[in-house]
């Protein structure tokens, strides 16, 4: 089982993963330190407002940039691999534009209906606020997968998880001790003007990773959308899956309800800070080996799998013991979110047996396979979590989302052998690394 993390030809993949993870674990401190801070500095009602408004943000966003950081993973690589410049500046381009459109034409249609229809208890300004910042999230996210596709990993995801908490706890921070109020909107209003200056940061580290730009671009918008339009589905749906919950909270229940809960899923994340460092350069990896014929793809996903898994299911036994006390800290109502934060851990610890199993199909080619599993489970999430939350409250969406979840790392997992017949998940890694295979 060692040898998938010693093995010569996963060097390159684990220096990347090293810096990912580096940077990850930095940040995950950091960021869940931002949301303990908020919770602290605005109380739970006030903290639930800015959750609820910033996950409109997130939901917008997700489906203005219409899939292109997603497609960006899979022709950025493809372009600069083969010195093909002008698809390359050509594919930027017209992706920043098509980026800040569609989430622009979004935050107005969200802008309009938000002014026409009560919000009840949600204040105003703080939802229009959180709409406003759709196009700017678009845009850094774009940015991100950007540099994650030319394998800068320390640009790509330091703005994000290092350089974001940083500034929004900093600027929130010096306006309290500056006798400022703190409320959700000054924390969305700050939290603005950070994303101009990280995309600002990252567009300059883009020019300095790319070649000289050629005197023409290639400019074919519709290819580029062609796939990019089911990895929208796909990204788009697994969005909603993560939203689900705490929009249906919040329209059913409460803002301070939403922040415990919130809190509980925070920290039921913290497992997965190994896979996502393992994620930032798995994806382009696929991608590569896949269309090569002299790339052992098998070993290199169950070489994966156990990065995926092994790391999970430790920091999910240390979380589980110390779950109570660690929500604690962003109050003593929040640590009613224990239960909570068990039922969504057990659904991430599932997942991460399954493997790096959603690239298999989004980056080789069966991306409507993606775009129909999201699908399905999305719409079945809706209604889980609508019965669930009757029935139970928070309870009832945490045990209905990791339903879901399982649900649909199965569904992939089973797909993926079928399509690709490649095996991801970690028993067959384990087969695979055994001594009498």
């Amino acid at each position: 089982m060692f040898d998938a993390f010693r093995t010569p030809c996963w060097g390159g993949l684990s220096r990347g993963a090293a810096l990912s993870l580096g940077i990850r674990v930095v940040g995950t401190g950091l960021l869940y330190g931002l949301h303990v801070a908020l919770a602290r500095w605005l109380g739970s009602g006030e903290y639930g407002t800015y959750v609820f408004a910033i996950s409109w943000t997130s939901v917008l966003a997700q489906f203005g940039k219409m899939g292109l950081p997603s497609a960006a993973l899979r022709f950025v690589p493809a372009y600069h691999t083969n010195d093909e410049r002008a698809g390359l500046y050509g594919f930027l381009s017209t992706g920043r534009r098509l980026v800040l459109a569609g989430t622009s034409g979004l935050a107005a249609l969200g802008i309009a209906v938000v002014l026409l229809v009560p919000t009840g208890p949600w204040p105003l300004t703080a939802l229009l606020l959180g709409i406003a910042l759709a196009p700017l999230m678009g845009l850094f996210s774009f940015e991100t997968e950007v540099l994650r596709a030319l394998n800068r990993y320390g640009e790509a995801y330091a703005p994000n998880y290092v350089l974001r908490p940083l500034a929004i706890g900093g600027g929130t921070g010096g306006l309290l001790w500056a006798g400022g109020v703190g409320t959700a909107e000054s924390v969305l209003l700050w939290t603005g003007g950070v994303f101009v200056l990280l995309i600002l940061l990252q567009q300059w580290g883009v020019r300095r990773a790319l070649p000289a730009r050629p005197a023409a671009l290639q400019r074919t918008p519709w290819h580029w959308l062609r796939v990019a339009g089911p990895l929208l589905l796909v990204s788009g749906f697994q969005l909603i899956l993560r939203k689900t919950d705490l929009f249906l909270i919040g329209m059913l229940v409460g803002a301070e309800e939403v922040g415990v809960y919130f809190a509980a899923m925070r920290t039921a994340q913290v497992v997965t800070f190994v896979s996502f460092a393992v994620d930032a350069v798995a994806a382009p990896e696929i991608a590569r080996r896949y269309h090569r014929d002299d790339a052992p793809l098998q070993a290199t996903v169950s070489r994966l799998a156990h990065w995926y898994f092994w790391p999970t299911l430790g920091t999910a036994g240390g979380v589980a013991l110390l779950g109570a006390p660690i929500l604690s800290l962003f109050g003593t109502a929040f640590t009613a979110g224990a239960p909570l934060m068990l039922v969504l851990m057990g659904a991430l610890v599932v997942g991460a047996a399954m493997g790096p199993q959603l690239y298999l199909l989004s980056l080789t080619g069966h991306e409507r396979s993606s775009a129909l599993i999201f699908g399905v489970c999305s719409l079945g999430n809706v209604g889980l979590n609508l019965v669930g939350i009757t029935l139970y409250g928070p309870m009832g969406a945490a045990l209905a989302t990791a339903t879901t979840l399982v649900v649909r790392s199965l569904w992939v997992r089973r797909r993926v052998v079928r399509r690709t017949g490649i095996r991801p998940s970690i028993w067959a890694a384990l087969r695979l690394h055994s001594p009498r295979s």
